[in-house]
């Protein structure tokens, strides 16, 4: 009767607790938060096997005796925090995050030998992308064993901003320099910007989207898992078209930078929340039909230039659902198979029981309904 201990129990937090708590009527959960409301908000999922915590995880000890696995979704990620793994690695229990900006993947992987000393398992970016993107990508190097390439694409449309560390994921990847890995080495390229634009075939009915460097950790621990691997990228695409241009330029005049607030009325503003207040505000007065979202992840791997072989995953919700299915995915695929010790991107669990898992608890939730779907090679632009 596994015990899991759920840290930022926010709307993507929320959502991978009730996954889990659905999967395993057997478990229990202690849902972590700084926020009240989110705690109580969290522990109405089942109060009978969820107790809350309030605190703050940089300066409060987390309550994880008699816990068997940490789920830390507590963002902004690029903040770079590894607070809750080291957390982990004193107590010598199991971690996972879904952390999808490259500060927190480095901070994690920086723990590997502390980590292998403790025999604890640290598993980082195991939400939708990175996360299921990354066992996309694992599956396909396997089937062709020849590939030196891989290329992740995610496109979202969500009209409900999802909370301000959504907001400031999203701002800070215009400001952010991507990794790209190219004929083996490390180079950094702008984030969101014209010049780095790819055209990508989705399923149907998105169709071709062109989308840009993207700061994603999964060009990183990809490299890593697969040292063979000579090119390695992650693109990004926001939908409507016009709103890439938008996030980019807002991001660039201000409003991806955490380092300064506005006086405004003798009261100090961060510009992103202000950014997420009037968006939610926006959203809150919309007629409910007209409230829609589009998540989907394509990955594709080459040989050069040719494209040998791509999956995709599509989905007609905000990508709060599908993160919660990775994360609650990483988690359970851990528990049985488990993993060596140290520090590791997704890829170190086994693929096909994570992406097996995906569709079987996707399909419950009624989400990604097409599942894992194969897509016709085509060589990217």
């Amino acid at each position: 009767m596994p015990r899991i201990a759920v840290v930022g129990v926010g709307q993507m937090g929320r959502s991978a607790l009730s996954i889990l708590a659905e999967s395993d009527p057997m478990a229990t959960f202690v849902a972590c938060d700084r926020l009240q409301e989110s705690v109580d908000a969290a522990v109405a999922v089942d109060p009978t096997r969820i107790t809350g915590w309030v605190g703050d995880v940089l300066d409060d000890t987390l309550p994880l005796d008699g816990v068997d696995v940490v789920l830390n979704l507590a963002g902004p990620f690029f903040v770079g925090s590894d607070a809750v793994a080291r957390a982990a690695i004193t107590q010598g229990i199991s971690y996972v995050d879904v952390g999808d900006d490259v500060e927190c993947t480095d901070a994690i992987l920086a723990l590997h030998k502390k980590a292998e000393r403790a025999g604890v398992t640290l598993v980082t970016g195991a939400g939708l992308s990175p996360g299921v993107s990354n066992w996309m990508a694992a599956r396909l190097l396997d089937e062709h064993p020849d590939a030196d390439g891989v290329e992740v694409a995610w496109v979202v449309h969500e009209t409900d901003p999802g909370g301000l560390a959504p907001l400031r994921h999203m701002l800070h990847m215009a400001v952010s320099p991507c990794p790209v890995l190219r004929d083996g080495r490390w180079e950094s390229s702008p984030g969101f910007v014209p010049a780095t634009a790819g055209r990508y075939q989705f399923p149907e009915p998105l169709g071709e989207v062109e989308a840009y460097d993207t700061a994603h950790p999964e060009p990183r621990t990809l490299a890593r898992h697969y040292p063979h691997l000579r090119y390695a990228s992650c693109k990004g695409a926001l939908l409507p078209q016009w709103a890439n241009q938008a996030f980019s330029t807002l991001g660039q005049i201000g409003f991806g930078y955490t380092d300064v607030k506005v006086d405004v009325g003798g009261v100090q503003v961060e510009p992103a929340e202000f950014l997420w207040r009037l968006m939610w505000e926006r959203y809150s007065r919309r007629p409910a039909r007209e409230r829609h979202a589009t998540t989907a992840v394509l990955v594709q791997v080459l040989r050069g230039a040719d494209v040998l072989g791509a999956l995709a995953i599509s989905d007609d919700e905000v990508m709060a659902r599908g993160t919660g299915l990775g994360a609650a995915c990483a988690v359970t695929t851990l528990l049985e198979s488990g993993a060596p010790a140290g520090a590791f991107g997704p890829e170190v669990l086994p693929h096909d029981r994570a992406l097996a898992l995906f569709e079987k608890l996707a399909f419950r939730e009624g989400g990604y309904r097409q599942g894992v779907i194969a897509m016709k090679p085509a060589t990217a632009a």
